[in-house]
């Protein structure tokens, strides 16, 4: 019993703590940042109304507000998330009931990670984030039906290479652009990688793909993915400012390696960004 007063003691205190709080998230600004963190992660301000409440009624009251006021932010920021080249989930809403009802779905199941009240002033703080993998699963499953089919890559040359089990791919200094259809193309505009074809489970577990900042950064990513022996390759160009273009040696290493393990199926993918 002194245990658990101790906790509950040491949990009003930190949450009363906004410089403790506020120090513990870092607030995504936008797209890039959220496709980068892994995560949409808001904050929402409000304050208690005036009038005779008790402290108990001001404080829900405020908590309300500032989780309205986040869930609106997040929104925006969902809104602004690319899809394919320009088209954005804000754009594809507008003409797919199937993807509206997906984004807001997101939006609603948004996980609150902290409160924050103060007595004093009446104003409160929530914190909500939205995990990509989350807005992935939702969304990109919807997306067969409104963006145009590409031929994929095949080949029948044979060639030999080693069981590789995720790939990462190096586009710094091509200005690709993150999005929830990155895909991966040859030089001919063939599909090497499409998202859309993964795996809901793998969607829902990793989202369509990820992103880091050096190789290094990606192999740690991948081996939490369970890979253990990646494949990197360089990126020739981009096209459409979503796809990466790998040339003929490149695109018939991913295409050989994923015979052997899947990995493309199971979106064990990273882009490395500048």
């Amino acid at each position: 019993m002194i245990r658990k007063a101790y906790i509950f003691v040491a949990l009003l205190f930190f949450a009363a703590s906004p410089s403790l709080a506020s120090d513990a998230f870092q607030e995504t600004q936008g797209p890039h940042e959220a496709f980068m963190s892994g995560a949409i992660t808001v904050r929402g301000e409000g304050a208690s109304p005036e009038g005779a409440f008790t402290q108990a009624q001001k404080r829900i009251m405020a908590l309300k507000a500032a989780r309205n006021k986040a869930l609106r932010e997040a929104a925006r920021i969902l809104d602004a998330v690319t899809i394919a080249g320009e088209t954005t989930v804000l754009n594809a809403s507008a003409s797919s009931q199937s993807v509206k009802a997906g984004a807001q779905g997101v939006i609603n199941g948004a996980t609150v990670i902290r409160e924050e009240y103060d007595m004093a002033t009446g104003g409160a703080s929530v914190f909500l984030s939205v995990p990509m993998e989350a807005v992935a699963a939702a969304i990109v499953p919807e997306l067969s039906s409104i963006l145009p089919e590409s031929p994929m890559y095949d080949t029948d040359m044979n060639a030999r290479t080693d069981r590789y089990d995720g790939v990462i791919v190096d586009a710094r200094g091509l200005g690709l652009k993150p999005a929830l259809l990155n895909r991966v193309l040859t030089n001919k505009g063939e599909v090497i990688y499409d998202p859309s074809k993964a795996g809901q489970k793998a969607l829902s577990e990793h989202g369509s793909a990820a992103y880091a900042n050096d190789v290094a950064q990606a192999r740690t990513i991948l081996s939490k993915r369970g890979s253990m022996k990646a494949l990197i390759v360089k990126a020739k160009g981009v096209s459409g400012s979503t796809d990466a273009e790998l040339g003929p040696i490149e695109a018939g290493a991913v295409f050989f390696s994923n015979r052997y393990t899947s990995f493309l199926g199971a979106a064990r993918v990273v882009y490395v960004l500048d």
